[in-house]
């Protein structure tokens, strides 16, 4: 009765993508507390802030920025605000410490696998398929440390994801809600809305034909998801605004969001790692260290606790993935069909990435790698998309899977010291 009972529902996607999302979250809190701070939280609120704050990369940022929202004040309002709520609420459930800070972007992360999972069989309609998908995406490792670290990031995922797989079954108006939680964590979550409107323009463009009848149609969803994102953040900045005092309006707010990137540029011998770089096997970037601890043991060198930002083999796989999707496209539109999952791919990777060229490379934006953080999600759909059509092109995507594994357990970023052990017996980083 047991092994019925467990063949039945494992077999399950949902199963799966439940059982997936609840390993990573394990993984997430029994690393929550590395590193624990050796300094009270109050000699840890201004900057200069020491190492011995514990805390991991932009942490520096929004952990003594939810301390200050703890006692009324105003700050770090270049953001908004709904992120660094959800580590004021860890505060205030858990204590001022890491697992206080962490809990919720562990939580977020973790979701953010089950919804990948959702929207690639939405897409895919395929459950092996699907499951591929949110493992390249919870063992890419960028992806992992992001959303294990008290920043933006990882709520703003999950709010985008859930927002897209609504906008893909056509519930515009409950998904511009979502969208909007998106926008209150991370204005740049927009990129990702933006992807999906292209999307759909390109859909009713093929659809319609005429051109005004695409328009006419693609605003139509524009105002129900879009207009309903905006109305929603504009509310929720004013509820911030009224709460601390920060601006009279909520337009005041977001004038100096958007005011604010905009100015953020780089000037020349200031060291950018420009978007060319996050894709490429050539001319890649060098590992980020965000929160690095080194130990030397009788001449061997290993890293207990190793946060980076860095390449997976998912990420190189984003430009065969964009050539491969053009000239399928081109192919099915020839036969008179349009092609849903490649047009999708191109217009989220454009949105997501692409869109960081011009931005970069003329307008001399400042740009970092973990941005590729909203692309990675696409990749996994994606790549699986491809290596999803038979025999041969399975094997190739399960073994780019194992090799996504793979990555994810040598750079795992706390290791344990059996791991450490074996590692270095094998020749390999630890």
């Amino acid at each position: 009765m047991i092994l019925v009972f467990l063949r039945k529902h494992l077999g399950r996607l949902d199963t799966q993508l439940v059982l997936l999302s609840a390993i990573i979250l394990l993984l997430k809190l029994s690393i929550i507390s590395k590193p624990w701070p050796k300094l009270p939280p109050s000699q840890c609120v201004n900057p200069p802030l020491s190492t011995d704050c514990a805390l991991i990369f932009d942490e520096a940022h929004y952990v003594p920025a939810a301390r200050k929202m703890l006692m009324g004040i105003a700050v770090n309002n270049e953001h908004p605000p709904l992120s660094k709520a959800l580590i004021v609420l860890g505060i205030l459930l858990f204590g001022d410490n890491p697992i206080g800070w962490r809990v919720f972007m562990a939580i977020s992360g973790a979701a953010s696998v089950y919804l990948l999972g959702k929207m690639a069989n939405f897409v895919l309609k395929n459950n092996v398929l699907a499951l591929c998908s949110a493992t390249l995406f919870a063992c890419d490792v960028t992806s992992f440390n992001i959303s294990s670290m008290a920043i933006l990031d990882a709520p703003a995922m999950m709010f985008s994801l859930l927002s897209a797989l609504l906008f893909l079954q056509g519930r515009y108006f409950t998904s511009g809600i979502v969208m909007s939680l998106a926008l209150l964590c991370k204005i740049s979550s927009a990129f990702i809305l933006l992807g999906l409107m292209l999307y759909l323009f390109l859909k009713m463009c093929y659809l319609r034909m005429r051109l005004v009848d695409a328009i006419r149609e693609t605003l139509k969803v524009f105002e129900k998801t879009a207009i309903t994102s905006l109305a929603i953040l504009l509310a929720g900045l004013a509820v911030y605004d009224y709460s601390f005092k920060a601006y009279s309006t909520p337009f005041q707010h977001l004038d100096y969001i958007l005011n604010y990137h905009t100015i953020l540029t780089f000037k020349e011998g200031d060291v950018v790692h420009m978007p060319i770089t996050w894709a490429s096997p050539i001319v890649s970037f060098p590992r980020e260290a965000y929160f690095v601890v080194t130990v030397t043991v009788d001449g061997r060198e290993y890293h207990p606790i190793a946060y980076y930002g860095m390449q997976s083999p998912l990420w190189l796989m984003t430009w065969p993935l964009l050539a491969f999707a053009t000239y399928s496209s081109i192919s099915s539109l020839k036969r008179k069909t349009f092609p849903d999952n490649e047009v999708l791919t191109i217009s989220w990777i454009s949105m997501t990435y692409l869109t960081f060229f011009p931005l970069a490379y003329i307008l001399h934006r400042w740009v970092y790698p973990f941005y590729f953080y909203s692309t990675v999600p696409m990749l996994a759909v994606g790549l699986t998309c491809i290596f999803g059509e038979d025999k041969l092109s399975k094997i190739i995507l399960f073994v780019i899977c194992a090799l996504q594994i793979g990555w994810f357990i040598v750079w795992f970023p706390v290791k344990p010291q059996w791991l450490i052990d074996f590692l270095l017996s094998v020749g390999l980083p630890a």
